[in-house]
């Protein structure tokens, strides 16, 4: 065969490729557009609960009963308020009601998300994920960990929307892994298209962000995440996340962190320098410990 001959029949499999890839995309989109998000093997408790704190309002009685037929998920909401975050010298409660005025809207809508990504992890249909899915959420409470320590120093943007934001940051690279994986081999590798696709995740997080009725600030700091605008049009929130996903690039190489951190001390808007950066990027490895266990690992 000769190299033009190699050469066309290369440019004819790229084409092809991409034109998967765009389709694939087209199919995405066209399935949130139309409200359908399919991410399987959330319980039918945990679904209700969800729909219930989508609302800007909600009756705590009715909320601590769903929360209640489910003994993992109340199980979460009492870790968490009662976790050295939310406890603050009160006492240990045991009462799901009290435990919802305690925690607030958003940081139940953490401890229930958090709940259905586990359900997720351990759901035996996607088990050839389990390593994937699980740094995608040790990522994802890092990201959260920093998020929230950045705006609780800084006060700019809201602590507990910066945590959700974390938390379901990665929402779309999720996605894509979940609805790929139905077409991986047999051996249990994923298509090669994967590594592409997941530049798009941002885009595709934030529309599932809407679907679930999210705050528009999080949805929009969700597509907005691998951006940090030094001109300073990003709100607080999205500037928030931007800065916790760079920070937490480097979380998992420490030979990277004094770099990083000089990075982030350029964009001036957080009035943080270099030294703050790296105490609060260490600390949000050790908070994204307790966070795990918190909503579970």
């Amino acid at each position: 065969m000769s190299d033009t001959t190699s050469a066309a029949g290369e440019l004819e499999l790229t084409a092809a490729h991409d034109r998967q890839l765009a389709e694939f995309l087209q199919t995405l989109e066209r399935e949130l557009a139309a409200g359908k998000v399919v991410l399987p093997s959330w319980s039918k408790v945990t679904e209700r609960a969800r729909t219930a704190l989508a609302a800007p309002e909600f009756a705590i009685d009715e909320l601590a009963g769903l929360l209640g037929a489910e003994a993992g998920l109340a199980v979460r909401v009492l870790t968490l308020a009662n976790s050295a975050m939310f406890m603050r010298g009160g006492r240990p409660l045991s009462d799901l009601k009290l435990a919802i005025l305690r925690v607030g809207h958003d940081m139940l809508r953490s401890a229930v998300y958090a709940h259905a990504l586990l359900q997720l992890r351990q759901a035996p249909k996607l088990q050839r994920l389990k390593h994937t899915l699980q740094q995608l959420w040790r990522e994802s409470t890092q990201v959260a960990a920093l998020a929230r320590l950045l705006t609780t120093r800084t006060g700019k943007g809201d602590p507990d929307a910066a945590l959700l934001a974390g938390l379901l940051h990665n929402i779309g690279k999720l996605y894509l892994y979940v609805r790929l994986d139905t077409g991986a081999d047999a051996a249990g590798s994923l298509p090669a298209s994967i590594t592409s696709l997941t530049a798009w995740h941002a885009r595709i997080g934030s529309a599932i962000a809407r679907n679930w009725q999210m705050p528009e600030a999080i949805c929009q700091a969700i597509a907005d995440q691998d951006l940090l605008d030094s001109s300073g049009s990003q709100d607080d929130l999205a500037a928030a996340l931007s800065a916790a996903v760079i920070g937490t690039s480097a979380a998992f190489n420490p030979a990277q962190l004094a770099g990083t951190a000089a990075h982030l001390a350029e964009f001036t808007r957080f009035g943080l320098d270099a030294a703050a950066w790296l105490e609060l990027m260490e600390r949000a490895q050790a908070e994204s410990t307790a966070l795990r266990v918190t909503f579970g690992d």
